[in-house]
Formats: structure tokens, C-alpha cells, sequence
């Protein structure tokens, strides 16, 4: 008999305009349990959002049609449930109150690494876990 209260993977959709780093998270992902997604622009990540169940976002700050803050801004009116985290190479007080005032979720500081992704992770698959009991 198959278990059907296994937990279903994670979904986590990241927009980045730089090839070199989506490849880089393309290639860290492919070994995990993580379903992801990988965009190149916040209109590309709109348009899916509106077909692929995601429960996180992670959106670079620059992107080539509208800036990180305002993709994140626009994810949450159609999907107010999903985490929100911002990237972005420079933190500043100006950057960071924008992210409190819209109520994004996390600050990622690129350059990426492995062991920070590792920890986002597994604090995803925790809130995640914790999410679906509470369902």
C-alpha cells in the first residue's frame, strides 16, 4: 500500500539574470530533493507562478524588466503564502527597509554559497514540514 501522507518535495523557483548562476544552482539542485524552477526574468517567473505550485521564490534584486523588490511585491498578490527572499551583491539601510516595509521573508547576500544554501534549505524543508502537519 503506497503512503499517501508522504510529504511532497519542496518547490522553490529562483530568478536570476546572470547565466553563470542559474547554471551553478541548476547543477547544486539536480542532486537534491528540491523541485526547482529557474527563471531569467520576473515576467517569465510571473507567468509560471500562474501554472507551477512554488513555496518559496528567490529573486535576484537586478533583473532586466523590473527590480527584485517589485517581482516579489507582485508574487505576493497572487500567492501571499509563498516565502519571499531577495538577493542581491550590496546590502544597504535603504535596501534593507524596503525589505522590511513589503515584508519579504529573507536577505540572501551573493555571492551564493554552497553552505548557505544548505542551511536555506533545510530551514525551508523545516517551515515546509511544519506547514503541511498544521494542514
Amino acid at each position: 500500500m503506497e503512503n499517501t501522507n508522504r510529504l511532497r518535495p519542496l518547490h522553490i523557483m529562483l530568478i536570476d539574470n546572470d547565466t553563470h548562476v542559474r547554471d551553478s544552482l541548476k547543477l547544486f539542485f539536480e542532486s537534491s530533493q528540491v523541485q526547482f524552477l529557474i527563471f531569467k526574468s520576473a515576467l517569465e517567473g510571473l507567468n509560471s507562478l500562474k501554472y507551477q505550485k512554488t513555496d518559496v521564490v528567490i529573486s535576484d534584486y537586478f533583473l532586466p524588466d523590473m527590480d527584485g523588490i517589485e517581482f516579489l511585491i507582485q508574487v505576493k498578490k497572487f500567492h501571499p503564502n509563498v516565502t519571499r527572499i531577495l538577493m542581491a551583491t550590496l546590502s544597504s539601510d535603504d535596501l534593507e527597509q524596503e525589505i522590511a516595509r513589503y515584508g519579504i521573508d529573507s536577505f540572501i547576500e551573493k555571492p551564493l554559497t554552497v553552505a548557505t544554501l544548505d542551511t536555506l534549505i533545510n530551514e525551508l524543508k523545516t517551515a515546509n514540514f511544519s506547514k503541511q502537519i498544521r494542514r
